[in-house]
């Protein structure tokens, strides 16, 4: 619906948490509410349909850069065991572990609604594969995508998405996608802010500690029982 969207939020977040107004005539991005016992259209409006008021909040959106690279892997090393692999290669190792245990926990729940989609007819090892197949590219994708780099894939690599041509499979597929591709980013997320404060707090304490006044010292070349006088005269006596 926006493909070009980086931040959204509903209409009372903009307007009464981050102090910023919808233009008028702007187009809300329609998503799938299934908190409650029905289903609902939710609507939402990326930061580009808003304008700013005198109070309102900065948007800070993360950007992966390449001093955050390090600290980036050692993140991904210690929360998914990925070691000595480029990025792109890590991101999907990680995609396919996750899609390997989301259908493992959901494996029932999936096989259930496979009437009417072109996974009908397959086994369920062929269904489990394409599942599978198309949560790893779909989520390696998302968050190479999310982070600056540029991907490889061809509309081949995506062929297996079509396969889920109901709007149940396709919600699935889509659930799969959504869940895994946030926890990753999340933990990038976490990372590269965390390593932002620091960089700041580092930056602050080194310019107190080179850019403070110094003390003032007597010359050590003078004899220690030399008058130095006082640094000013006392004021005069004030009037009862």
């Amino acid at each position: 619906q926006c493909p070009d969207a980086t931040a959204c939020a509903d209409y009372e977040i903009w307007n009464r948490c981050m102090g910023r107004y919808v233009r008028r005539g702007s187009t809300g991005i329609a998503l799938i509410d299934t908190s409650g016992t029905v289903p609902r259209l939710r609507y939402v409006f990326d930061v580009s349909d808003t304008g700013t008021r005198k109070n309102s909040r900065d948007i800070n959106l993360w950007q992966m850069r390449e001093e955050h690279l390090d600290t980036v892997l050692y993140t991904l090393d210690q929360n998914y065991g990925v070691t000595d692999l480029p990025l792109p290669d890590i991101f999907e190792r990680i995609a396919a572990g996750s899609a390997a245990e989301f259908w493992d926990n959901h494996r029932r729940d999936i096989i259930g609604i496979l009437a009417d989609s072109f996974l009908e007819e397959y086994t369920v090892d062929t269904v489990e594969a394409r599942f599978r197949e198309a949560v790893t590219v779909s989520t390696a994708y998302t968050v190479m995508s999310r982070c600056g780099i540029e991907t490889s894939y061809t509309h081949e690599d995506f062929l297996s998405v079509f396969e889920f041509s109901t709007p149940d499979t396709l919600t699935a597929l889509g659930t799969a996608v959504s869940e895994i591709s946030e926890q990753i980013l999340r933990d990038i997320e976490i990372t590269i802010k965390t390593y932002e404060r620091m960089k700041e707090h580092e930056e602050r304490t080194d310019l107190h500690e080179n850019g403070r006044l110094r003390i003032p010292e007597p010359d050590p070349a003078e004899p220690e029982s030399a008058d130095l006088g006082q640094v000013r005269a006392d004021a005069p006596g004030i009037p009862e």
